[in-house]
């Protein structure tokens, strides 16, 4: 699950997250990601195309969002016993081929945790940043590109399947460590 929360920095090194809306990070016409990307497009742009998204950045020069919002990605939602929230702070993608290789910054606000040992709830809560797990890649794949400054193809992930992992040819994961290098150095020889 996707969603916006608001996100408010207090004093002591700590942060409150509460929740705002459910989203979707994919398609070319509601997906978050496809979205914020749009605007950042140069006019005639063709593939390949290494692109970056700071997400707090891009939410708060997009008007439809504004300052303060920040994107959570909620892996266990359905689990009672299990909460595991993490805070998404950077896209980077490769668009090439007719499709997306995307690497994802995450930051973990919550792992594994246990929700009845939570300072609130899933939809309001507050982390300490010494118990942020920072920093978490991800890696994964749209149908899409981009061709003549325009976002063409679906932007959808791919369904469940046994082939669905993503396939990074030399360009695309050169672009990836440059990205991670530059994000956490020392952490790629």
């Amino acid at each position: 699950m996707f969603a916006l929360y608001r996100k408010e920095r207090s004093g002591g090194g700590i942060t409150r997250y509460e929740f705002r809306s459910g989203i979707s990070l994919f398609g070319r016409n509601a997906g978050l990601i496809p979205r914020l990307l749009r605007q950042q497009i140069p006019a005639g742009q063709n593939e390949p195309f290494p692109w970056h998204l700071d997400m707090g950045r891009s939410l708060e020069l997009n008007k439809e969002y504004g300052k303060g919002l920040t994107v959570l990605i909620d892996l266990k939602p359905r689990n009672p016993d299990n909460l595991s929230l993490y805070e998404l702070s950077d896209v980077w993608g490769y668009s090439a081929e007719g499709w997306t290789p995307m690497l994802f910054h995450l930051r973990g606000l919550m792992v594994d945790v246990n929700p009845s040992e939570v300072s609130g709830t899933r939809d309001n809560f507050t982390v300490r940043d010494d118990e942020i797990d920072e920093p978490i890649y991800e890696v994964l794949y749209t149908s899409g590109s981009i061709k003549d400054g325009e976002l063409v193809g679906r932007w959808a992930s791919p369904p469940r399947s046994p082939t669905n992992a993503v396939l990074l040819w030399p360009d695309a994961l050169r672009y990836f460590i440059s990205c991670i290098r530059q994000r956490t150095p020392g952490i790629v020889p």
